[in-house]
């Protein structure tokens, strides 16, 4: 179960004089009118969304019989002092955040992932049941699209985002914050060239401002029926780089790789732990007779895969992001089309001089930084041996 932390509500009351929960901003929140869920849930609804900003939470979970609980810096703090949820205000709040379009998305599938905005911020949201009850969860996106510097993601994105043709994956787990750095990539292309940008996704997260590039945002279910078929038909709609929410099925890979080998710069996500895990769970998507041409496929189309992580910072006042990062070149392709894929983290190690990086490094580095703790180091490697030796070489007793 969620930590319980007192994040005070706003009541008509003045805000308690106590500190402020471990996450949340020092300031504590001001007073406001006292507001009744029952009463007037939408006024509600603005209040948690408020309560997310003033405490820097990145998704509020609204679940029945429960306090609203919020995430701050990757912990789930109950709000108590609030009332626990009842059918009625989650079914108004519901209501109120989806289309008809969304409604009847979620008749026929029993969830639905959609997009909105607030008082000039824009919310992910996902609405859901369990245990017979409507589960509302909102993850607060950036005020503004990203860039990469001011995300201080690693230069050789930068670099990346100057490719004309080929498949750009970013991994991690959910929550990882890959859809943040795929929106910081393409403001990079957008402030930097005159491309023709599609994005395919479900539902659109950040809102992009044209700059020196042209935008065709589709969301699914609204712009488009599906997206292998939005992808497909991008091709007649002469872009020159496409985002692509997620790769689901074989059917959108195709579709990515067909774009691809017909020049264009194709971003997409993936969920995945490390590099070497990302192939293969591409590969596997298809049946065995397929898999020696998926190989051949990717080897050649395959321009980098970006794994990432977000991590408690050691003062506990933010997130920091770890990589992992493969780049193509000879003895990777060569690797993947030989399905030799244990011999990717030598090739990755081998390879640093060029941008290449083991999570595993970056995590101790991080570490030798101050920016996480050791402990984190070790929980977040997938390779607990060579993390544990690059501490050890940085002095770490772990």
């Amino acid at each position: 179960m969620p930590e319980e932390t007192s994040l005070p509500p706003q009541t008509s009351a003045p805000a308690p004089q106590s500190p402020s929960p471990v996450g949340a901003s020092t300031s504590s929140p001001q007073p406001s009118p006292s507001v009744n869920p029952a009463a007037d849930p939408i006024k509600y609804l603005e209040y948690l969304f408020d309560m997310m900003i003033k405490h820097e939470s990145s998704d509020i979970y609204l679940t029945y019989g429960e306090e609203p609980t919020l995430r701050i810096f990757g912990e789930a703090r109950r709000i108590t002092g609030l009332p626990k949820l009842d059918d009625q205000t989650l079914n108004a709040i519901a209501q109120y955040m989806m289309t008809e379009e969304d409604k009847a998305n979620y008749e026929k599938n029993l969830s639905a992932d959609l997009g909105i905005s607030m008082h000039g911020r824009r919310y992910r949201v996902n609405i859901s049941r369990q245990r017979d009850h409507i589960m509302i969860v909102a993850r607060l996106l950036e005020e503004k699209v990203p860039t990469i510097d001011e995300r201080k993601l690693p230069q050789i994105f930068k670099q990346l985002t100057q490719k004309t043709n080929g498949v750009i994956f970013v991994a991690g787990p959910t929550g990882s914050g890959k859809s943040t750095t795929l929106a910081a990539m393409i403001e990079e292309i957008n402030m930097t060239k005159a491309k023709h940008i599609i994005t395919i996704e479900d539902p659109i997260e950040y809102i992009f401002e044209p700059k020196k590039a042209l935008f065709e945002q589709k969301q699914l279910g609204k712009d488009i029926v599906t997206f292998a078929s939005a992808m497909k038909y991008a091709l007649r709609q002469r872009p020159d780089v496409i985002l692509f929410g997620e790769i689901r099925d074989p059917e959108s890979l195709r579709n990515a790789i067909a774009l691809a080998e017909t020049g264009h710069l194709v971003m997409t996500t993936i969920h995945s732990r490390s590099a070497e895990q990302s192939i293969n769970k591409i590969i596997s998507m298809f049946p065995a007779d397929e898999q020696p041409q998926i190989r051949n496929q990717i080897s050649e189309n395959m321009t980098a895969i970006i794994v990432q992580k977000l991590l408690r910072k050691a003062d506990g006042k933010g997130m920091v992001p770890a990589h992992e990062i493969l780049l193509n070149n000879t003895a990777v392709e060569n690797t993947i089309r030989e399905n030799k894929l244990n011999q990717i983290k030598n090739v990755m190690y081998t390879n640093r001089n060029i941008g290449m990086q083991l999570l595993e490094d970056n995590l101790a580095v991080l570490a030798a930084q101050g920016l996480i703790t050791p402990e984190m180091a070790m929980a977040n490697a997938n390779d607990h041996d060579h993390v544990r030796r690059e501490l050890q070489t940085k002095w770490f007793q772990v």
